[in-house]
């Protein structure tokens, strides 16, 4: 039995990381999914795109210029608290990830990093969000 065909762009996906290889990557792979994604290279231009489209879900890289991915993520949240941000670092020290949650980040994810896992972490966090703007409570586990 075929699955229906999605009829349109889901949510909005912002991308902010230094990497062009990456940006590109994720923007495939939000686009291929149906996603509407769009992508900045350092954080001033992340926020500056993330007010005007108003993403569901923010991924925003440690390293970038601007004043860094934990800095921009803390900006989102406290302009657009609406946003989930997905935080990501090639770093491995645990004090980067406690640093981003502190900020508001809802999630993390390490690089290099499997697309698999990162779109359902996207697709977890889009749908928490829709329950939430539904008044639908939505306990963690």
């Amino acid at each position: 039995m075929n699955e229906a065909p999605r009829t349109g762009p889901r949510e909005r996906i912002l991308v902010v990381d230094d990497e062009a290889g990456i940006r590109e990557l994720l923007l495939v792979l939000f686009r291929k999914n149906l996603y509407q994604a769009v992508a900045a290279a350092d954080a001033n231009d992340g926020f500056t795109l993330a007010a005007e489209v108003e993403p569901a879900v923010a991924i925003v890289d440690y390293h970038i210029a601007g004043g860094g991915g934990i800095n921009l993520i803390r900006k989102l949240r406290e302009h657009l608290p609406d946003i989930r941000c997905i935080f990501m670092t090639a770093h491995d020290a645990p004090e980067y990830f406690e640093q981003a949650l502190e900020a508001g980040a809802a999630d993390t994810i390490r690089k290099p990093f499997d697309i698999l896992l990162l779109l359902a972490k996207v697709e977890r966090l889009v749908e928490l969000r829709k329950r939430e703007r539904r008044g639908v409570v939505v306990r963690r586990g």
